[in-house]
């Protein structure tokens, strides 16, 4: 494994344990090249599907990430789509959206 990727694993992990901690029940995708890293559900806020993107630039340009996000809605109606980027140790979110009627039930 290369080192961007163990890079990246640190962060799902890291996210993972965060994301247990406030209540949800979290499985990492491993090995995942689609849209999502995490996959979670939780008793009041329902399911969760979370991207984690982690880099050491300064600049980061996540809008094919934020598109592929967007349009993804095969998910069960009101599941919280998110990306969440870790740079230089610091996380931030860049994307939040929601399934709406289009989902599938």
């Amino acid at each position: 494994m290369n080192s961007q990727k163990k890079y990246g694993l640190r962060y799902e992990r890291t996210r993972k344990k965060m994301l247990e901690a406030e209540g949800w029940t979290m499985m990492r995708s491993r090995g995942s090249f689609g849209a999502f890293d995490l996959i979670g559900c939780h008793t009041d806020k329902g399911w969760l599907l979370e991207s984690v993107k982690s880099t050491k630039i300064g600049k980061y340009s996540a809008k094919k990430e934020i598109e592929k996000i967007t349009n993804f809605n095969n998910a069960p109606v009101g599941t919280i789509k998110r990306l969440v980027l870790f740079s230089k140790g610091k996380m931030k979110i860049l994307y939040v959206g929601i399934i709406q009627g289009e989902g599938v039930s």
